[in-house]
């Protein structure tokens, strides 16, 4: 049952159909800004089925990384190596681009890794990062903290310069999306638990589609808003 639904939705994530719609209709226009962004030996750190490989110029060299339990305990992904993100194996001043995509939160200690990037990137090289805010937990229980775009920038700002600071989702897509995602595991646990609440399944498909095309409609009328963004893409410059 899950694993259908979870495909339907798979096949729905471009369409306003999907809970998550707000963030999906953006990837596509993140991944081409990273491919313009990425240059030389681009290290992705927490690289799961590495599809952002297909986006880079044929010109760089991907190196893709994770956790060991990660890739083969949650999502049975192979990349080129395992690896901490917090202990680096490779030598210093290695890499021209480093990304750090939804990955950060999920580290106990991830001042320890933006230090090793730094120490693993070369002089003026790049870390791509991209980190959610107002979303739910997930990957539990490795899901450990959120940023303000305040926090990330005292977080940065004594190794890194910031050359991009993009907020993801106006007002009113976070709050569409945050809504879908309540219904949707509403229902979910329903399931699982068999509980009545699963009835009100029936109504949540169109209640999406409703709440991510009002709140479109709504947001094309009001200026862009980073009072409560769903997530963040920075470009950072490492310091000499």
């Amino acid at each position: 049952m899950f694993s259908t639904l979870k495909k339907a939705l798979f096949h729905l994530r471009y369409t306003p159909f999907h809970p998550q719609w707000f963030v999906f209709r953006h990837e596509a226009f993140y991944r081409q800004q990273i491919a313009q962004t990425a240059t030389g030996k681009v290290l992705d750190i927490g690289c799961a089925d590495q599809t952002i490989k297909t986006y880079l110029s044929a010109e760089t060299e991907y190196i893709g990384l994770d956790y060991y339990q990660t890739a083969t305990q949650w999502y049975g992904t192979k990349p080129h190596i395992y690896g901490d993100a917090q202990a680096l194996p490779f030598a210093d001043n290695s890499m021209d681009t480093v990304l750090l995509l939804d990955v950060m939160e999920h580290l106990p200690r991830p001042h320890a890794c933006l230090q090793d990037i730094a120490r693993v990137l070369k002089p003026k090289g790049k870390l791509i990062l991209q980190v959610p805010f107002l979303y739910p937990i997930h990957d539990a229980p490795l899901d450990f903290q959120r940023w303000t775009q305040y926090g990330l920038q005292t977080t940065v700002k004594s190794l890194f310069t910031i050359r991009q600071q993009d907020h993801c989702g106006n007002p009113l897509e976070t709050a569409g999306l945050l809504l879908n995602i309540a219904m949707t595991k509403i229902v979910v646990n329903g399931l699982a638990n068999k509980h009545p609440a699963t009835l009100f399944g029936i109504f949540v498909p169109p209640t999406i589609l409703l709440v991510n095309l009002l709140c479109w409609v709504i947001d094309h009328f009001t200026e862009a808003d980073d009072m409560m963004p769903y997530g963040y893409y920075w470009v950072l410059e490492k310091k000499d």
